[in-house]
């Protein structure tokens, strides 16, 4: 049985037929704000974060509306619809029963994602598709996301709203590759780097202060949108978000002696197969080989996976001049899944999110491995202190993410 908290989760295993509405979720988290309750746990489900919305279609959203309720009904839970592909659950619950939980609300959605998209199915981002709020901890991040609901909600019950004419979001699509190329061609590397290029310190706890040894520069994804194709959703969007990902890679090769780095180490993001390229070749050979002794070539751990022959290939092309190898987003359940010695990582980076500690801390032992092995474990999209405190555990002491960029501007000013 559920630990349910007072005024939260209180109605009748009756009354879960179908789902309460975004109203009554606001009226509990309000409920809960005046007379808080350790433990609850706000899950928000949301679809839209596996298939684009031009895919939803009636039926989807019907069978992941059922699937919800009856497990919701099973487990005595109050299930909200805050939007038509959106849910809500409230609950207290800690450790493995909430790991279950989530487990199982996965589950439901990839069996109709895989039933309906299959095409979306090997793209999904389970992080997005399905967000834990503690509300102890990130109330406002939680309500901020459910006031978003709300006026969207009021846009569509809104008569003047209704008369605008509403800009639909559409799949990604090779002319959307094809306009950043322009763009890029058009304002040439120098302007284009500095509309969209960005970095992110990267930092180790010293003692308890935070000291930086590391840049990460990248292509803002959210600065290209606005002015490029707001009107697009990136989310699942399978190979096409992959080929997006390697014209970036393609620009910021050819842009690269236009971008002041730095004199402390930095690294940027590649995809395996951008290292047998022309842009590859030429960066490397133009770029003197101090800089490159100063630089890590991050790849994704999925992609490691999906092309290690030619994984193993592009490190010794890289290795051989001087560069370094870095391992990117590496989820915290596959941690452990791929031998970071083996191939050579300089360092691992893992990715946060609440409601990941429990999972963590049960690779203690592959965290223990990687400083043996000379591997540096780097804990990133860090937004929390707790985050802080659960590497403190593990014996994590490098850092990035939007708390330690605050901090650091804090202690700047």
């Amino acid at each position: 049985m559920t630990d349910t908290p007072q005024k939260v989760v209180a109605h009748p295993r009756a009354a879960l037929a179908k789902p309460h509405d975004l109203r009554s979720l606001v009226h509990d988290m309000s409920q809960w704000r005046h007379s808080p309750v350790d433990g609850v746990q706000l899950i928000v489900i949301s679809l839209g974060g596996a298939v684009p919305q031009a895919k939803h279609t009636p039926e989807m959203l019907a069978q992941i509306g059922n699937g919800l309720c009856n497990l919701a009904g099973q487990r005595g839970l109050r299930l909200y619809q805050v939007a038509p592909a959106d849910f809500a659950i409230l609950v207290r619950l800690q450790g493995q029963l909430m790991m279950d939980l989530i487990r199982d609300v996965k589950v439901e959605l990839l069996k109709v994602v895989e039933r309906f998209s299959p095409e979306n199915f090997g793209a999904i981002n389970q992080n997005r598709f399905v967000m834990v709020f503690n509300l102890t901890e990130h109330y406002r991040v939680a309500a901020e996301r459910i006031a978003k609901y709300a006026a969207d909600a009021q846009k569509v019950n809104d008569p003047e709203a209704q008369a605008q004419p509403q800009r639909q979001l559409r799949p990604l699509c090779a002319e959307d590759l094809d306009n950043v190329l322009h763009a890029f061609r058009k304002f040439g590397s120098d302007k284009f780097l500095k509309a969209f290029m960005r970095d992110q310190i990267v930092v180790n706890n010293i003692g308890g202060q935070l000291a930086p040894f590391m840049h990460e520069y990248f292509i803002s994804m959210d600065s290209l949108r606005k002015p490029l194709f707001i009107d697009v959703e990136m989310r699942a969007s399978g190979q096409l978000f992959n080929d997006f990902t390697r014209v970036l890679d393609q620009i910021v090769l050819r842009a690269f002696k236009h971008l002041t780095t730095t004199a402390m180490p930095f690294s940027i993001n590649v995809n395996v197969v951008t290292v047998f390229t022309a842009a590859f070749a030429d960066f490397m050979d133009e770029t003197p080989r101090e800089t490159l002794q100063r630089l890590t070539f991050e790849f994704r751990q999925a992609d490691i996976v999906e092309h290690f022959d030619e994984f193993e290939v592009a490190r010794g092309m890289i290795e051989a001049m001087g560069g370094s190898i870095g391992v990117d987003k590496i989820f915290p359940q596959t941690l452990g899944l791929v031998d970071l010695d083996y191939i050579g990582a300089k360092y691992a980076k893992v990715l946060w999110r609440d409601g990941a500690e429990e999972i963590l801390r049960e690779r203690s032992k592959t965290f223990k491995y990687m400083k043996e092995c000379g591997v540096q474990p780097i804990l990133i999209r860090v937004d929390s202190q707790k985050a802080l405190a659960v590497a403190a555990e593990l014996g994590v002491e490098s850092f990035q993410g939007f708390l330690i960029d605050g901090t650091l501007t804090k202690s700047a000013a």
